[in-house]
């Protein structure tokens, strides 16, 4: 199939609608020979294989496949880039899922992968109408494929940990990926800016698909907002309120220094000006009061829990504290004691955990660091001594725990400031 920019943004633009920003934002298309399949880059330069999709790409559908996938890629960014195999290959097996199931009118039910992978075995698990019912693979395939309302939704990292076991003794190497999987990646490098944009057009034309039945790909559609969600960020005018001197990173806070200026114009002048005025004698200078906005570095004091029970939701955690990487520079890990690292680290996932949990560790640190303001994000499973939180009472301390698992309370930190759920904290 001949492949263009106008036969593209048609196809875009039918999707997603006419004033498509994914539509627009492609605004060239090359052959590349030594790339595998096909990626997007940060400028907006679509390239593919002319081989791979020779073989492949017969119709429109197949090529919205192809492309689709490449955008959803991005979105799982925190669960494949720079990791192994299976972490690959499951962020493949939801992305294709996806794109058959909720985008079916689109990709005419996943016609595409129905060319590149077989249908049993772990192929099978990559592409609709499969054989695998006696597979042991079956069960990864019914929650994709097979649409049952009353089963319990599983996460991307749950399916991942899954295909570990699954794949023990399976030859991944011969498992076809389609688009980019590495770090230096065109769709790694796209801005945060125009991931944000994707994410928010892509959730609002899976919401539309969706919202005729809600109960309808319920598990894939679990997938996607997981995935939309790490391309947000928590909201920045509110973690000022806990900017602490204590610690300095590069997060800033702005306020007024309030000035007395003396100038020849009136432009704030000041009570006894106005008098003089009123008195009939019109002054040479008014000394006018200024508003001047200052910036000061300060820093927060970010507590992540790490125990064990919040595995599987850290991937999704860090990829939403990744937009803030240009402002912090250290922060907490607990579990069982505090561990101090480098952003970057955290970003890289580096993690060091006892993988049990308590809250004593992060008030001793507290305590320790004499910290007067904390960012505490939690499942909220832990618990606090009482001596602890009388020490912290006399701190005058103030928190924000930030809940991201099913729990809607936390008794140990709510004395001390407000609790929130992680969605809502972002915009």
């Amino acid at each position: 199939m001949k492949i263009d920019l106008e036969i593209v943004r048609t196809m875009l633009k039918k999707a997603l609608g006419f004033n498509s920003f994914v539509a627009s934002f492609i605004k060239d298309i090359q052959e590349d020979k030594s790339h595998p399949t096909a990626g997007i880059t940060k400028d907006g330069l679509l390239l593919y294989n002319p081989e791979f999709v020779d073989q492949f790409v017969t119709c429109k559908e197949d090529l919205f496949s192809l492309i689709f996938h490449e955008l959803l890629h991005p979105m799982f960014g925190h669960f494949i880039y720079n990791c192994g195999l299976i972490e690959n290959i499951a962020a493949d097996v939801i992305i294709n899922a996806v794109i058959s199931c909720v985008y079916y009118k689109n990709s005419a039910y996943g016609n595409f992968f129905k060319k590149t992978h077989q249908p049993c075995g772990l192929d099978g698990i990559m592409r609709p109408d499969s054989e695998l019912s006696k597979s042991r693979y079956f069960k990864v395939y019914e929650q994709l494929y097979l649409n049952h309302q009353n089963q319990d939704s599983m996460t991307t990292g749950e399916l991942i940990q899954t295909l570990k076991i699954l794949t023990d003794t399976e030859n991944l190497s011969s498992v076809l990926l389609v688009g980019s999987h590495s770090m230096n990646s065109d769709a790694h490098n796209l801005s945060r800016e125009i991931l944000a944009k994707i994410a928010e057009e892509l959730k609002r034309m899976s919401m539309d698909i969706t919202s005729h039945n809600p109960a309808y790909f319920k598990n894939l559609i679990g997938f996607l907002v997981e995935a939309f969600q790490t391309h947000l960020s928590i909201k920045k005018v509110l973690l000022q309120k806990f900017s602490t001197k204590r610690k300095i990173d590069k997060f800033k806070e702005l306020f007024h220094d309030r000035r007395s200026c003396i100038s020849p114009i009136p432009v704030n002048p000041s009570k006894r000006d106005l008098v003089l005025i009123a008195s009939g004698f019109y002054p040479a200078y008014f000394h006018n009061k200024l508003n001047k906005p200052i910036e000061e570095n300060k820093g927060l004091a970010i507590y992540l829990d790490v125990s064990g029970s919040v595995i599987d939701y850290l991937p999704k955690i860090i990829g939403i504290l990744k937009n803030l990487r240009k402002e912090i520079t250290k922060i907490f890990l607990f579990s069982n004691k505090v561990e101090e690292t480098s952003f970057e680290s955290l970003l890289k996932g580096r993690i060091k955990t006892t993988y049990g949990t308590d809250f004593n560790c992060v008030a001793k640190s507290i305590l320790e660091k004499n910290i007067d303001k904390a960012v505490i994000i939690t499942d909220g499973y832990a618990c606090m001594a009482l001596d602890l939180k009388n020490r912290l009472k006399e701190l005058h301390l103030q928190t924000l725990a930030i809940l991201f698992d099913r729990i809607n309370t936390c008794p140990d930190f709510a004395q001390f400031g407000d609790v929130m759920r992680l969605e809502d904290v972002c915009n």
